[in-house]
């Protein structure tokens, strides 16, 4: 059965302004997950039109890091919080950024970014 989660991409972003770690993903903090994250915010705060290499890059590397439902539910948390303390953030944009960067996941966040993960 193919995992799906909710946009826990974009949110690795936002969570780069986060101080508080969550539990590790496989070996990968919440700390370091903001650091994958960082390149995506000139995009997300629509400093740029679309989403950089190192952006994309470092949201396969988060994911990758995070096979199990529970460590995507760890890693989308810890983005949501950060994404929260960023107050122009592009909702919209969070939630393709797993179309735009052509990772083949289902967008499922919602614009007040919970995070929905099914399996």
């Amino acid at each position: 059965m193919k995992t799906v989660f909710v946009s826990f991409f974009t949110l690795l972003i936002v969570l780069v302004f986060t101080v508080t770690a969550t539990k590790p993903s496989k070996g990968i903090t919440c700390e370091q997950e903001k650091a994958l994250a960082r390149p995506c915010l000139e995009y997300l705060t629509k400093k740029t039109d679309a989403p950089s290499t190192s952006c994309c890059d470092g949201m396969k590397k988060i994911i990758s890091s995070s096979p199990t439902k529970e460590e995507k539910q760890a890693a989308c948390t810890c983005l949501r919080e950060a994404g929260n303390r960023i107050p122009n953030l592009d909702k919209l944009r969070l939630n393709s950024l797993c179309k735009d960067c052509k990772i083949k996941l289902h967008n499922l966040m919602s614009n007040d970014l919970n995070c929905i993960i099914l399996d």
